[in-house]
């Protein structure tokens, strides 16, 4: 009776030792997964140089600037309460437009305003769209969310991160096909100061 009392607490041990291991592994999995990720930086100065011009631009009601991508201009928006900053593509086919994410509640996390961003896209489309969530990305200092969406032949990507406390939409837009205008996007975010 005692010796198979002592097999029970030898297989025990060897489960809980396996169960040690399996967690263990799978820490340093996840903490090397996130210091990869936290350690590298997606553009390089020579990307910014190369592809956003030296001109900043101040938002209309915001306290963000941003740099202007090579090939692009910035428009006046005519209704300045939404929008707070429209660059257009020299060619007029794609958009970059700024606004303000207002929320009714100042404890608001960037997540929880991403899935109400996401609700006012399909409640503005009257449920008509289908969102394609990104995964969330690190681009310079910030944590961007990104969502997709298209709608009559036209395209959509609206970033969402945050900045001084606020958080912005940055959509970029176009007739086209837009992926290829994702790392202007991109690049227009790291520029925020």
């Amino acid at each position: 009776m005692k010796h198979q009392t002592l097999n029970v607490k030898i297989i025990d041990l060897k489960m809980t030792e396996k169960l040690q291991y399996f967690v263990g592994v799978f820490l340093f999995v996840i903490i090397s997964i996130f210091i990869a990720s936290c350690g590298s930086n997606k553009y390089s100065q020579a990307d910014i140089d190369k592809y956003l011009t030296n001109e900043s631009v101040k938002a209309k009601t915001s306290p963000l600037s941003l740099q202007v991508p090579q090939g692009w201009h910035v428009v006046d928006a005519n209704n300045e309460a939404f929008i707070d900053l429209l660059f257009i593509r020299n060619d007029l086919n794609v958009s970059l437009s700024l606004l303000p994410f207002h929320s009714n509640s100042s404890s608001n996390t960037l997540e929880k305003n991403f899935e109400s961003s996401i609700l006012l896209q399909q409640a503005k489309y009257k449920n008509k769209i289908v969102i394609a969530k990104e995964p969330p990305q690190r681009i310079g200092d910030k944590i961007v969310l990104a969502y997709t969406f298209s709608i009559d032949g036209k395209n959509y990507r609206v970033l969402l991160f945050d900045h001084n406390s606020k958080s912005y939409e940055l959509t970029l837009f176009g007739n086209t096909n837009i992926t290829i205008e994702y790392f202007i996007q991109e690049l227009v975010v790291l520029s925020a100061k």
